[in-house]
């Protein structure tokens, strides 16, 4: 996604045409491949419910109800959503369709608000937890005493105290979590 000028973003994909969405007024353009498809909210303040034009000059309205958007033709019955395939850059419609992208995906492109957000706040946080805990584990002899206290080994034993093993595991444990830790890191950009 990158900013072009005052009102206008470019969207970039990896298997199709790039996308670009200008604001005029309270109408939204997508440009697709030098087709320009116009989109205005007619809803108001409370309702989100689009009107969108094609460049053949038919028109479709859009209903968002609770964020899943629903398409109707100009005689007010529901259009059938379908997904864009590409087959060597060149995108496949489907049977019964007159464009490739149906008026929701229109209005996804168009409006931010309908974007999926990419990452994942509870696996990066999950993340530095392992990392902090595994290099805790690895590295402070105090806090591997703490662990063992915390394993109520002490409870069953007269003068209990950890053996040159439970040291040496506690690292490797350590050094488990802190590879977990880098995992859910990575794996946090992508979820």
């Amino acid at each position: 996604m990158g900013e072009l000028q005052s009102g206008q973003v470019l969207y970039q994909a990896k298997n199709g045409p790039s996308i670009k969405v200008r604001k005029d007024g309270e109408l939204r353009i997508v440009t697709i491949q030098a087709n320009e498809y116009f989109i205005k909210n007619v809803g108001g303040e409370s309702l989100n419910n689009y009107e969108v034009n094609y460049p053949n000059g038919h028109q479709y309205k859009v209903e968002d109800n609770s964020g899943f958007l629903l398409s109707f033709d100009q005689k007010g019955e529901l259009v059938t959503e379908y997904g864009t395939l590409y087959v060597n850059g060149k995108p496949i419609i489907p049977g019964g369709a007159e464009t490739p992208y149906s008026p929701s995906q229109l209005v996804t492109a168009a409006y931010p608000e309908y974007h999926t957000k990419q990452g994942s706040l509870f696996l990066l946080y999950l993340s530095f937890f392992f990392m902090i805990l595994g290099w805790c584990s690895f590295r402070y002899r105090k806090f591997q005493d703490f662990q063992f206290l915390l394993s109520f080994h002490w409870l069953w034993v007269n003068d209990p105290e950890p053996s040159d093993f439970y040291y040496f595991m506690s690292k490797v444990g350590g050094v488990i979590l802190m590879g977990a830790g880098v995992f859910f890191f990575v794996k946090s950009f992508f979820a």
